[in-house]
């Protein structure tokens, strides 16, 4: 029997996005449901932790007439909170809100952004095992950064604003050249939505949905740093490690599946539309494979690890060392139509109209 349509539709969503997404909603949904005391079993912060602790764990600690299995359960139940960590991450900072829309546009946004960085197209090429590898990592990653924030700062903080920044800042790191129009309104390139991302969070939220927001980046920001093995102001500006060599081999040294860079990571054909304008921003870091998914999480999910290339940009496709330049072949590169190749979000220009997203001269940079 075929698939409805609706079931084909969600299917067809990256495994780990489409589990966030639902996980979202469902959270929505019992927050409005079972009201704002189901939100105390959802979210977990620094302070909460301190006042969990000594309304239920120090009382019996320091009861002398307590039991052991007492003492036992109250300590197990404590920490069997740590699901917490987890099920922060699916509640919109919105849905505490009398105004619940910002909480659906976070889903979709999160869904939109996540999705295309997961998909094919994206930097993960759809591999599964790596992106949730990503996920757990800028997640553990965010809340290590809260808890050390609301040492000295008691605000409540959401991790899934955080999280939807850290994703829509690697989004605009991967597709830095496409155009979207911010908010329907405002032509960019998608490489400075994350500093509209801050100047909207502000305006619509506050400052305290500027500093999730901001929080995300800055774990956005330190995942790429630590992938390219980079020191932290390298990695604000294109170009810094100035031209590539003629041959490189870049296949190995980016998260996700191998074979040819598509169309996005591409720049320009020399002589194409466009090849000589100055707008264009090339790679100025590259993957080097520190942050693969480990094997026991391909194991574990019993995902193809032979679909990957394990390697990084010191290494060939077989593994070996190459001393000096790296040897291989860089991917064939499309010859240039003269249309636009870039993406277009939130009313842009659709692919084929004039101006062109990526521009400039035909050499990659970084190595």
């Amino acid at each position: 029997m075929p698939d409805n349509a609706i079931v084909a539709s969600i299917k067809s969503i990256p495994p780990v996005t489409r589990f966030f997404t639902i996980a979202s909603v469902i959270a929505c949904l019992i927050m409005s449901t079972a009201g704002p005391s189901s939100f105390k079993y959802m979210y977990i912060n620094y302070d909460r932790i301190v006042d969990d602790y000594y309304d239920s764990v120090r009382p019996v600690l320091t009861d002398p007439n307590a039991k052991y299995y007492q003492i036992l359960y109250t300590i197990l139940e404590f920490v069997a909170q740590i699901y917490k960590f987890g099920t922060s991450m699916f509640i919109p900072a919105g849905i505490g809100s009398p105004n619940r829309f910002q909480a659906i546009l976070d889903i979709y946004f999160f869904y939109t952004f996540s999705n295309h960085l997961e998909g094919y197209e994206g930097k993960f090429r759809g591999n599964f095992a790596d992106y949730l590898w990503y996920v757990i990592i800028c997640g553990t990653m965010i809340h290590v950064i809260t808890l050390v924030y609301d040492v000295f700062f008691h605000d409540l903080l959401f991790p899934h604003e955080m999280l939807l920044a850290c994703v829509t800042y690697n989004w605009s790191r991967c597709f830095k050249n496409a155009t979207i129009n911010l908010m329907g309104i405002v032509p960019i390139k998608a490489y400075y939505l994350p500093l509209g991302n801050l100047l909207i969070k502000l305006i619509l939220g506050g400052p305290q949905s500027l500093i999730d927001t901001l929080i995300g980046i800055i774990t956005g920001y330190l995942y790429l740093c630590i992938q390219s093995n980079t020191m932290p102001i390298y990695n604000l500006f294109p170009g810094a490690y100035g031209s590539a060599p003629p041959k490189q081999h870049t296949s190995g040294r980016r998260v996700g599946m191998s074979g040819s860079a598509p169309s996005w990571d591409q720049p320009p054909t020399h002589g194409g539309l466009g090849s000589n304008a100055p707008d264009y921003i090339g790679d100025s870091i590259y993957d080097k494979g520190y942050l693969k998914a480990p094997p026991a999480i391909y194991k574990w999910l019993a995902y193809p690890s032979d679909r990957s290339v394990r390697v990084t940009a010191f290494t060939d496709f077989k593994g070996k060392t190459v001393r000096g330049t790296r040897e291989g072949t860089t991917p064939s590169q499309p010859t240039s139509t003269g249309v636009s190749s870039g993406y277009s979000w939130f009313g842009g220009n659709e692919s084929g109209s004039s101006g062109a997203a990526f521009k400039g001269k035909g050499q990659r940079l970084g190595g």
